[in-house]
């Protein structure tokens, strides 16, 4: 159950729409699962409401809620809505009905209709971690009963450019080419303009050539075929999101060429196992397993004080790899 690696959201109105990661749609019908148990002498059950269990990144962090509450003596379910928002907000509903669930742990499918649910849960006096910041969901700063796990978009963008600039240098790269998935993970305008000036100033000499936008695999490899061809001195790949990465690290081998670097933001399983390959160079991600600990904590204290302030914590950023 136990998983430290670092986990890559590339998502928050955030939360939703980054997490809606190209090649992760999900399908069939929304579940609900105890993912684990904490014995007959549990403390009370957290539920994980998740957008969807088959995003890489998410699973990810489900296990790190299951392992911390588990050993806080709670049990956890997983509720799985399958990106349909009203189907979360149901899920939420039943769980304060039955009054099965003594705080609850939400990744929001739809901004708007989290915050009716969030208002109901402190209405029942049940506390709840939120994955976004306060403004996602409509609220202004610490909120009671609330905790909110906040990534810092500016931080992670500029992070992405930073490490694919000193890869750039470090690996004589001449010229670079940005992909990004569409309206999605790591698409945001914060994202996307952090990586553009943090880049630009930690490499002045190797410019971004050209763009690219890709939903999957199969198609980034395409787009960058296409790109490498149009621009043949291109050996720099700075990859918003796993799929664009991934199918650049294709695109180069059908080329039969080497980069200089291919630099992802992302770090769901396919890209770190291309990572520990040496197909990729460097995978920027979200460090959940960070922060779990100091929102679990956070969520236990509410437990006991349910309409006491809930803590804004920071999701920290980190970089894996490197030439």
């Amino acid at each position: 159950m136990k998983n430290t690696r670092a986990l890559t959201v590339a998502g928050a109105a955030l939360a939703a729409s980054l997490l809606t990661l190209p090649g992760c749609a999900a399908s069939g019908e929304a579940v609900s699962k105890p993912a684990g148990s904490a014995g007959a002498e549990s403390k009370g059950e957290i539920a994980f409401f998740t957008p969807s269990s088959q995003i890489d990144v998410v699973a990810a962090l489900a296990d790190g809620v299951v392992e911390y509450f588990e050993g806080e003596g709670y049990t956890v379910t997983i509720q799985d809505a399958n990106f349909d928002a009203v189907k979360q907000a149901q899920q939420i509903q039943q769980a304060i009905d039955t009054h099965s669930i003594v705080g609850a742990w939400i990744m929001p499918v739809a901004p708007e209709t989290a915050a009716q649910s969030l208002a109901t849960l402190q209405a029942a006096k049940i506390p709840a971690v939120v994955e976004g910041p306060p403004m996602s969901v409509g609220l202004e700063g610490p909120q009671p009963g609330i905790a909110f796990d906040e990534p810092d978009f500016l931080k992670y963008g500029t992070m992405i450019g930073d490490t694919a600039a000193k890869c750039a240098v470090d690996g004589e790269g001449r010229e670079a080419l940005f992909l990004m998935p569409p309206d999605a993970a790591g698409g945001t305008e914060q994202v996307i303009g952090a990586i553009e000036d943090s880049f630009a100033a930690g490499a002045p000499d190797v410019p971004i050539a050209a763009t690219g936008e890709a939903a999957d695999i199969a198609s980034a490899q395409t787009t960058v075929s296409q790109l490498l061809i149009a621009n043949p001195d291109a050996n720099v790949i700075i990859a918003a999101s796993d799929e664009t990465a991934l199918g650049a690290a294709g695109a180069f081998k059908a080329a039969n060429k080497t980069p200089a670097c291919i630099v992802a933001g992302g770090g769901g399983d396919a890209a770190v196992a291309a990572l520990e390959a040496g197909d990729i160079t460097s995978v920027v991600s979200w460090d959940y397993s960070s922060a779990v600990g100091e929102a679990g904590a956070d969520l236990i204290r509410m437990i006991s004080d349910p309409t006491s302030l809930g803590g804004i914590i920071e999701t920290p950023v980190k970089a894996t790899g490197g030439n």
